[in-house]
């Protein structure tokens, strides 16, 4: 950095007689200003006071270390993070935010070696919002402009979003920069790794990705991402369930005027009018209810499929110890044939008709016993996603 400084500039002692004042007597105090402000101006981030007066620290450590450029990088590195945090729910970066965001990111980066205690907390704060405002905008990005071609795609794009959304709520409930930590960056840049077309995690990376997850969530990593996997199928349902119930009254309304035509018919009292619209619901009437019918048996195959998931889920979250304990231990050697049953049924496309009457048999009596805690699960999997 001095070597390249000396180039462009001339000498690195007048670059650093220059910028040394601007940095101790503009830059600083303007910080140590905004710090004592912030709690009054910025009530519902309590945190971003304590961000500035780390940020001051770490300012007066660069100085002394002659690093004023880096000083100068971060300082406005921290005061674009501190302004994103601001929108944290509805944040959007252009192309040209996005460039900067980069450029911010790679200064803290740079910072963060070189710092300990409470400054080095306030870059990985405004590392985590850097990143936050990255993911946030990338996760919308491929919800309106990229097709989602397959289910992997799908499920890493779930697990980026409950990602984002624990580390939202964290930087809205913190009260200093000590509750943010490192799995807080950690999980941010896994959710950014999990967008790409190819993710790369290592054994140690999703490892450390369980723990965290098991920590935030009290789920172990395959039924977080799982249960994502039955949260689309409960859409699904209810676009069936919808699609079926609109048919069903479309169907009864005509049932209804067939019924009284035919009685009018019998009577002898139809107008020419209503006898040729009497033979055009009795050709077509039947081609209707059958399909009616298949709709409402494909709705009631899949409503089982959806409920008895959450039999298979519950085995992935659990130990054998607690279906002992709530006295379900006879559940234990069939949720794994019932998984794999529902996997094939509802994901790979296995009718109904090519399973056995034991298989049938079993996914009816776990969708029974486990539609209570289906429609629990799907009605917080929504809470979370809105």
């Amino acid at each position: 950095m001095a070597d390249k400084a000396e180039t462009f500039v001339g000498s690195v002692k007048k670059v650093w007689d220059k910028v040394k004042p601007i940095i101790n007597n503009v830059i600083r105090p303007i910080v140590q200003t905004a710090a004592k402000l912030a709690t009054k101006v910025l009530p519902q981030f309590p945190w971003i006071g304590g961000a500035l007066n780390a940020l001051d620290r770490a300012l007066g450590l660069l100085v002394e270390w002659d690093k004023s450029d880096l000083a100068k990088r971060i300082s406005k590195a921290i005061e674009w993070a501190i302004k994103k945090a601001k929108a944290l729910k509805d944040i959007f970066l252009t192309p040209e935010e996005m460039e900067e965001a980069r450029r911010h990111e790679e200064a803290l980066r740079e910072a963060r070696s070189q710092m300990r205690g409470e400054a080095a907390l306030a870059i990985d704060l405004a590392s985590l919002i850097t990143h936050y405002a990255q993911l946030s905008t990338r996760i919308q990005d491929v919800l309106e402009n990229i097709q989602i071609n397959d289910f992997d795609h799908y499920l890493r794009l779930r697990a980026a979003q409950k990602l984002l959304k624990e580390t939202e709520q964290r930087l809205t409930r913190a009260q200093d920069i000590n509750v943010i930590t490192n799995d807080d960056l950690f999980l941010i840049e896994t959710g950014s790794e999990l967008l790409k077309p190819n993710p790369q995690l290592s054994d140690s990376a999703t490892q450390r990705l369980n723990d965290v997850v098991m920590a935030r969530f009290g789920q172990k990593l395959l039924p977080f991402v799982f249960e994502e996997m039955i949260m689309a199928w409960g859409y699904n349902l209810q676009a069936m369930e919808n699609e079926w119930k609109s048919l069903s009254e479309a169907l009864s309304k005509e049932e209804v005027l067939l019924r009284r035509l035919k009685i009018g018919e019998r009577l002898g009292d139809l107008s020419p009018e209503e006898a040729q619209m009497l033979s055009a619901l009795e050709a077509r009437l039947p081609a209707q209810q059958s399909e009616m019918e298949n709709k409402r048996k494909r709705t009631n195959e899949m409503r089982n499929y959806v409920f008895a998931a959450e039999g298979f889920l519950q085995l992935l979250e659990k130990e054998p110890g607690d279906f002992i304990a709530e006295g379900r231990d006879y559940l234990l050697e069939d949720s794994n044939a019932a998984g794999m049953i529902i996997i094939d049924c509802a994901q790979y496309g296995k009718t109904w008709e090519q399973l056995t009457f034991d298989e049938q048999s079993l996914i009816i009596d776990f969708a029974n016993i486990f539609e209570e805690a289906s429609r629990a699960r799907a009605q917080k999997l929504v809470e979370v996603a809105a």
